[in-house]
């Protein structure tokens, strides 16, 4: 079972847990594996809080029997999220994951301070002392989704509401354009910024002036139905990034891709199950066991289109393709990756920079 509380958690009898010889946490003979997770937002029916739901609950589904998760959802201050995981702890709670990157931080201070319990941080940069992390490789998605809107723009024009812009939301919409300029040389891609993870108002005046700067495919990093439904309206196609919005945006949508956390949360869980458990820092993307699925695509969609995404998407898992493969110049026409070059993954990870052919700066973040 799980139980899912908001601000009104109610402390319980603190457990005092068992510490195996290698000094990690173990579970008495019967007894269930007591998980916590905090979400910073709402649990609805889409967006990030729904996508990392869907995790602890594959969890469950895994280890019905031997699993138990307490989720907290709507704790949108950091210090309380640092507070109830320590409660958390203390409770018995030996697996405990942070859902967003602004927990990042307080964990990595936090998990070396409380060993009877060890921590995962979903976005966390690298893993530390009793801390994994796990991202995923967006910009794989992207690539796809770019291919699909370079085919079918017709005015050359693409357009990207941009959230902030951290490495996360720059490789993205870098690996977008250039995945669409492989099948169409000649694409921009605009950028307007919302400065807002959801902002319904930011999100749809930022599509109305991608429109207005000609932009007939829309893509982006707020992960909201809103941009879609905007795009809707105005009569253009959008993308479903990390997140699937077909059952809102019915006939604008032109194919989307998801973030599934379920591989990491299992095989998280299983590890402290089996006493094996090491922080470790996982960045995955297309392909089993990954973190990015691809998912819906119109109907309108040509069957030449989706047969060069899936030739990619096949290429980019088996490792012949990568999105940043050179030769790669940047707005100023400097070359970042030489042909025949890959760019380093923790130079991924890190980028501040844009690619040529996109059309906008990056606000400070």
């Amino acid at each position: 079972m799980f139980n899912i509380s908001r601000r009104n958690f109610i402390k319980g009898a603190a457990a005092t847990a068992m510490l195996g010889s290698t000094g990690l946490p173990v579970l008495a003979a019967g007894e269930k594996l007591k998980v916590g997770v905090i979400h910073m937002g709402a649990i609805s029916d889409t967006g990030w809080e729904y996508f990392q739901a869907q995790a602890w609950r594959a969890l469950q589904a895994q280890y019905p029997d031997q699993v138990e998760v307490t989720v907290l959802e709507n704790i949108a201050q950091i210090q309380d999220c640092e507070r109830l995981f320590r409660q958390l702890s203390t409770q018995g709670h030996k697996l405990l994951f942070g859902t967003t990157f602004s927990q990042y931080a307080s964990l990595k201070k936090l998990a070396p301070t409380l060993p009877n319990s060890h921590f995962e941080s979903c976005a966390g940069i690298d893993s530390s002392e009793n801390l994994g992390v796990f991202e995923g490789k967006h910009h794989e998605g992207t690539y796809l989704t770019g291919i699909a809107a370079g085919r079918m723009t017709k005015s050359n024009v693409l357009g990207w509401v941009g959230a902030f812009p951290v490495p996360q939301v720059i490789y993205s919409l870098n690996a977008f354009l250039l995945g669409a300029r492989s099948v169409n040389p000649e694409v921009v891609l605009k950028v307007v910024w919302a400065n807002a993870w959801v902002d319904p108002a930011k999100e749809k005046d930022a599509v109305a002036a991608l429109v207005s700067q000609g932009a007939d495919v829309i893509s982006g990093s707020p992960n909201t139905p809103v941009q879609g439904l905007a795009a809707e309206e105005k009569g253009i196609w959008s993308i479903g990034s990390t997140g699937d919005f077909s059952a809102y945006v019915k006939k604008g949508q032109l194919v989307s891709f998801e973030l599934d956390w379920s591989a990491a949360h299992i095989e998280a869980a299983k590890a402290v199950l089996e006493g094996t458990w090491a922080p470790t820092n996982r960045w995955r993307g297309l392909g089993e066991g990954g973190f990015v699925k691809m998912t819906s695509s119109s109907p309108d969609l040509p069957a030449s289109v989706a047969a060069e995404m899936a030739t990619a998407e096949a290429a980019i898992i088996a490792g012949t393709l990568n999105p940043f493969a050179g030769p790669i110049k940047d707005q100023a026409g400097v070359e970042r990756v030489a042909a025949g070059a890959v760019l380093p993954d923790n130079d991924i990870k890190g980028m501040t920079w844009l690619v040529e052919g996109v059309q906008g700066t990056l606000p400070s973040a």
